[in-house]
């Protein structure tokens, strides 16, 4: 009797051979994978809101433009920060240093589930936390922008993987956070710490 092997999928919604497959592509030509991207933001001429746009890309060098991909996000301050200086009616809405650390747990997150599907090791949860400490004085115009380098010391990551891993398995995951491209444009200011809790 013959046994059939069937395809695991160790981390589900994510079809490995299919990653694979790719992967050969990509090896082949990796200039017809490259991603252009970019984000803008629309200052709504008034206080500190701004709309910031996601849509439009590049896969290879050709654009990709869908109706689908057109995201808009209000983009701005705290509220209480925009009463505390003078903006009048303010609102609350994603800060951008906000949105940058979101990014950065987002795509470290994307990493780590990607390099452990690759690698066959199961998650049974994970989540990634950014954090930075911010002196506003700097963007208010109290302190010189020079100052930055005195008050923002470090950005820290906290990966919280759950699951029963072996010494290779935790540095698999540990592997797939270096893997994110937000983590390594992050990691050349010299400030990033990353963390790791099992």
């Amino acid at each position: 009797m013959t046994m059939t092997k069937v395809a695991t999928m160790p981390i589900e919604g994510i079809d490995t051979r299919q990653l694979e497959k790719f992967n050969e592509q990509y090896g082949s030509a990796p200039k017809n994978f490259e991603l252009g991207i970019e984000c803008r933001t629309i200052w709504e001429q008034k206080g500190l809101g701004n709309l910031g746009k996601v849509g439009r890309w590049t896969l290879g060098g050709q654009a990709i433009e869908k109706p689908t991909r057109d995201f808009s996000v209000q983009m701005g301050s705290w509220k209480e920060v925009g009463d505390a200086i003078g903006v009048e009616g303010a609102d609350d809405r994603i800060e951008p240093i906000e949105a940058a650390l979101l990014g950065l747990s987002s795509c470290v997150n994307e990493a780590i589930v990607l390099n452990c599907a690759r690698t066959g090791v199961k998650l049974d949860g994970l989540e990634v936390k950014a954090h930075a400490d911010i002196d506003p004085g700097p963007i208010t115009g109290a302190k010189d922008p020079s100052d930055w380098d005195n008050t923002l010391k470090q950005i820290t990551v906290d990966v919280t993987a759950r699951g029963d891993f072996s010494g290779d398995e935790r540095k698999n995951i540990e592997d797939g956070a270096k893997r994110s491209p937000v983590r390594y444009m992050f990691s050349k200011t010299g400030l990033l710490k990353t963390n790791f809790h099992y």
